[in-house]
Formats: structure tokens, C-alpha cells, sequence
């Protein structure tokens, strides 16, 4: 086999991931993703995705002929066992490079580690633009917060028509808290109001009852066209929404990208129907050919539609292994089995940086010149839309980085740092 084409067809594995029995070479890669704990949820779901894709490339034939062997060491949503974990995928089992861990405060314990064993690591679901100042081996494979907070309060004042909101977000939470500036500066922007945001509400992780919270944002309803949220894990949304349908509170909700799962609907019931939010991924709208395919490859082996987070872990673990692809490519495979981990390390990170557009991927991603981005080794990606109808999540639409570009820069001026 020459090479590797993404119009395969994507077949479904059963058996072991890289077992090739006549090959030596090996190319290993690695993850982080949490089975238990507080990242659980998000884990799992991104596991699945990146599983799907080594087992989807070795059923070609692996890269340029040689297997993928993969290894995901569980974190445990503890920052000690993360850290332990990374080390573990750089020096004992000499991984190529890594990809994982669902907030950004489980990847400032991983991070590190990587960027210190000079290998490359895809931040997996974590959304916070700041995570690549870590160094120069760490890359998001997620679109960074400031797209989403932006996009996301163009659409509720352009698309949804709403010009004054109440906010509520986790006080304990980067992802939270940095969101919530960057929407709050939009929405002010967008409304031209300096007063469009109405209240701001916070509540800290684990929190379960928002009743005092909701309580304040009753009162001020009538001034109110919605009020948006920022959870940085799933459950939260459907608990507080529960909550404030109970206490009478009528209007709209929006959510952003930590509450797309599955959880909203089965948990959130009818207090979630018509609620709105901004995500990664709408399986009802895949912009691509490899989309579709990834969709159908992943409802035939899991009996499911992937997710959001399914599909983040999937496009994370295609972007190492494109980069990978196009490195041998380059260099040729016998110059590759001939190159010091090391130097294979680095040539994987310099192609993630210089190659223009990645597409293994369920949308095109690339990354932009770090020499003059916000936010360096940050994807520029498309932020999606989704309504809750008739108890499905329903795509809404969609928006480019291009459509808000000229956006950025005034909106991050006023962000607070």
C-alpha cells in the first residue's frame, strides 16, 4: 500500500488495536482520558472517538503500511494521576505524541509533563485558548473559547434576536469564568448596550441547588429575553435548568459546549425543550465526506450517533496521525524508521504547525501562524448551533471562524485578562 487516502471506506475493526503480527515498526500514540471522576462523562465519550479513528486507519493498513498501536492511560480527573500518566505515555511507552484530558485544569497537569519530554499533545475537549502558552508542543484540537464566545453571542443577538440576558456561570471554573467574559464583552458589543447583560449569577463546582441563584434571576425576568449559561460539565445544565422551571422562570435557555451530551435531554426532560446551544459538532449537519463516514462508522460499532465530545476525541487523534502521515510523506518510510524518536517528535509538531489544512477531520482544521495569533496553535474551526426540539438536540446553524474574524480583535480588547 502506498499510501493512505481518507476516501476509504470506513470499516469497522474487531480485535485488537495494532495487532499485526508480521510488522516490527510501530507508530504508538497515546491518550489521557478520564474514566472516573469529575471528567468521566466527557472521557469516555471523547475515548470512543479517538478509539474509532486508530481502529479505522489500521483497517487501511495503518500509516503508509505501519500500525497504529494506542494506549489511554485513565486520569482519573486527579491532576497527580494525570501527571503520572504523561509521563508514563513520553518515557515508558514512548508515544509519539498524546492526545487527552477534558478541562483545562486537568490539562495544566499534563501539559507540562509533555512539553518537557518535548512530545507533542492535542488538549483534547478543553475549549480555554490560553492551554498552547504551555509551549510549543501543545496544541488544541478544540476551537478555543474566545471563537465559541463570540460566535455564540453573535448568533443570540443576530440570529435569536435577544438584546438584554442574565447570565450564569462556575465561579470554579477557567472554562467558566473566561467564557463568560468573552460572551459578555460580544453581547455588549453586538447589542451596542453596555447594559445588555442584565445580572450576572455564580455557582461553584458540585453545586447542586441553585435555588438562590435562580431566585435573583426570577425577579428580574421581565427585563430579560433569555438567560445564558456556561457549564463546564454536562449534568450542570439540565439540574439548574430543572430548577428554574420549577421556580417559574419562562424564558429561553443557552448553554454552551459543555452541556452537549446526552444528559441534557434524559436528565432535562421538558424544562430543556427550546433551549439553544453553542457546540463543536451537529451529527444531523456534518459539513463533510468524512464526516458522514465517521458518523456512520461510529453508529455501526457503538449503536449510537456520536457526540460532540466523540467527535472532538475522534478529530484529535486524526490530527496527530494526519500530521504523522504527512511527516513519512515527506521524509519517505525508510528515512522515517531511521529517525530518533526524538527527531520523529519534532517533526510531528512542525507538521501540525506548517501543514495548511487538516482533513482526516470531521471539518477542516488548521492552525494559524503563531508568530502573529491571539492565540497560538489554537484551531481555526467552525462553531455549531443546536436547538432542543421535540426532546432531540437539532442543528441550528453554524459559523465560521472568517464570519466573526474582523470581530475578534475589539471584542478581546475589553476581555478581561
Amino acid at each position: 500500500m502506498q499510501g493512505l487516502k481518507l476516501a476509504f471506506s470506513f470499516l469497522v475493526v474487531v480485535g485488537l488495536i495494532g495487532c499485526f503480527a508480521a510488522a516490527q515498526e510501530k507508530i504508538v500514540v497515546g491518550s489521557i482520558w478520564d474514566f472516573v471522576g469529575y471528567g468521566a462523562e466527557i472521557g469516555q465519550a471523547s475515548y470512543r472517538g479517538s478509539l474509532l479513528a486508530v481502529e479505522l486507519i489500521n483497517a487501511q493498513g495503518g500509516i503508509w503500511g505501519i500500525p497504529v498501536e494506542y494506549i489511554n492511560i485513565d486520569g482519573q480527573s486527579t491532576l497527580d494521576v494525570i501527571a503520572a500518566a504523561a509521563k508514563r505515555l513520553c518515557e515508558e511507552f514512548q508515544v509519539l505524541g498524546a492526545v487527552g484530558s477534558e478541562d483545562d485544569s486537568l490539562t495544566s497537569a499534563s501539559g507540562p509533563v509533555f512539553q518537557a519530554n518535548r512530545t507533542v499533545f492535542l488538549t483534547g475537549t478543553a475549549t480555554t485558548p490560553t492551554q498552547p502558552y504551555i509551549g510549543e508542543y501543545i496544541f488544541m484540537p478544540a476551537y478555543g473559547d474566545h471563537l465559541q464566545g463570540i460566535a455564540a453571542a453573535k448568533y443570540c443577538v443576530q440570529v435569536l434576536g435577544w438584546r438584554h440576558v442574565a447570565l450564569l456561570y462556575d465561579a470554579a471554573s477557567a472554562y467558566s469564568t473566561y467564557l463568560l467574559n468573552v460572551f459578555k464583552a460580544a453581547f455588549e458589543y453586538f447589542t451596542g448596550d453596555p447594559k445588555s447583560i442584565v445580572t450576572v449569577e455564580a455557582y461553584m463546582t458540585g453545586d447542586v441547588v441553585f435555588t438562590a441563584q435562580l431566585t435573583r434571576i426570577k425577579a428580574l425576568e421581565a427585563q430579560i429575553d433569555a438567560v445564558v449559561t456556561f457549564p463546564p460539565v454536562p449534568q450542570d445544565a439540565p439540574v439548574y435548568t430543572k430548577q428554574a422551571r420549577a421556580l417559574g422562570i419562562k424564558v429561553p435557555f443557552f448553554y454552551t459546549d459543555g452541556a452537549d451530551d446526552i444528559s441534557l435531554i434524559t436528565i432535562g426532560g421538558p424544562a430543556v425543550e427550546g433551549s439553544f446551544l453553542s457546540t463543536q459538532f451537529a451529527v444531523d449537519m456534518p459539513l463533510t465526506d468524512n464526516a458522514k463516514k465517521f458518523i456512520e462508522a461510529f453508529t455501526n460499532k457503538y449503536g449510537t450517533p456520536p457526540s460532540c465530545f466523540e467527535a472532538v476525541g475522534y478529530d484529535a487523534m486524526m490530527l496527530l496521525l494526519e500530521a504523522i502521515y504527512h511527516v513519512i510523506e515527506e521524509v519517505g518510510v525508510d528515512a522515517w524508521k531511521a529517525m530518533s524518536l526524538q527527531v520523529k517528535r519534532d517533526a510531528i509538531r512542525d507538521m501540525l504547525q506548517k501543514w495548511p489544512q487538516f482533513t482526516w477531520t470531521t471539518v477542516p482544521i488548521s492552525f494559524p501562524d503563531p508568530t502573529t495569533a491571539i492565540y497560538p496553535r489554537c484551531p481555526d474551526k467552525p462553531v455549531f448551533f443546536k436547538v432542543v426540539k421535540e426532546g432531540r438536540m437539532v442543528y441550528a446553524g453554524h459559523m465560521w471562524p472568517q464570519d466573526i474574524a474582523n470581530d475578534i480583535p475589539p471584542i478581546l480588547a475589553k476581555v478581561k485578562k
